[in-house]
């Protein structure tokens, strides 16, 4: 019997620090994102960071879950972050405090593209809003 590892289910506990949890399935060649997503839709919350046990935070999506070391049946805190929001005449960001990324939409004039400097926003504690533009601090 040939099994093909890029088919292979990795099985995590995911836990909330309420003590409600849930046995996640999700394909070994998964990425950090697909798992973020699946626990979002679980445990229907809206923005959810994933820690490990041994303390990694799994911030980039675009990462393997075989590159972060995860295994069959490891465990998985996650903590609930609270959306912000803000705007200035003409443009909106949404973003979570520590997060790996902020949403902008609207006129570019105003701050609503953020495409060039979107790898520069990381672990965002603040976004500041003018008239006309956001400031990441």
């Amino acid at each position: 019997l040939m099994v093909d590892l890029e088919d292979a289910i990795l099985q995590v506990n995911v836990v909330l620090p309420s003590g409600c949890s849930e046995k996640l399935s999700v394909p070994q060649s998964s990425k950090v994102g697909d798992l973020r997503i699946l626990a979002q839709k679980t445990f229907g919350q809206g923005f959810l960071r994933l820690i490990t046990s041994t303390g990694y935070v799994l911030t980039d999506p675009t990462e393997s879950l075989e590159s972060v070391g995860l295994q069959q049946k490891d465990m998985l805190s996650a903590i609930v972050q609270q959306a912000n929001i803000t705007a200035t005449q003409g443009a909106f960001a949404v973003w979570c405090c520590g997060g790996d990324r902020i949403v902008t939409w609207g006129l570019a004039g105003f701050g609503g593209d953020s495409s060039t400097v979107r790898n520069q926003l990381k672990n965002v504690q603040r976004l500041q809003a003018t008239d006309s533009a956001f400031a990441a601090l």
